[in-house]
């Protein structure tokens, strides 16, 4: 489970941001002040150079859990020192930026390095199956997949785009 503590209740906080300052303003937060501030990234099939890496699976947005109520959190923000490459955070009235709904996704999809792993399954009857991964058990989730791309299209909307992922096919109908 990521941005959570049992004791303390964390709020999520979306920031947008100029997509060169994703992780030059996670590292200030974290290192400044000790948020848990982050990039989501993916691990994405490179078809060039057939090899997988890492990309921002949300390009311009920062996230930060922290236990500061909204007001408590606008005034830390506002009196940031750094605030090369920040846009404005996007929230809801009077309320933190990520629905209860919104940060169960995140925590069913990221690992505790906020990071979207590559699933692996194989097709069944034309029908896209998880043997591992993220995705496993959510398959009726997957709207489409480029199996050119290794990129599954997910019924699920954040920040108002589609959740793309990775998925590698092992071998096709087990």
């Amino acid at each position: 489970m990521i941005c959570t503590n049992n004791l303390i209740k964390k709020n999520w906080y979306v920031l947008f941001v100029l997509t060169p300052y994703e992780d030059s303003l996670c590292t200030y937060l974290k290192e400044r002040y000790g948020a848990d501030a982050f990039s989501v990234k993916m691990e994405n099939y490179r078809k060039d150079k057939k090899c997988i890496e890492i990309k921002s699976a949300f390009p311009g947005y920062v996230f930060v859990c922290s236990p500061l109520p909204q007001d408590a959190f606008n005034d830390w923000l506002f009196h940031l020192e750094f605030k090369k490459g920040l846009i404005r955070q996007l929230c809801y009235k009077e309320t933190a930026a990520l629905r209860a709904e919104e940060i169960r996704v995140f925590e069913q999809f990221l690992d505790k390095d906020h990071l979207f792993r590559m699933s692996y399954g194989h097709l069944k009857n034309g029908r896209l199956v998880i043997d591992q991964g993220p995705l496993k058990g959510f398959e009726d989730y997957i709207t489409r997949y480029d199996k050119r791309n290794r990129l599954a299209t997910l019924d699920l909307f954040f920040l108002d785009q589609k959740w793309m992922a990775g998925v590698t096919l092992t071998d096709s109908d087990k």
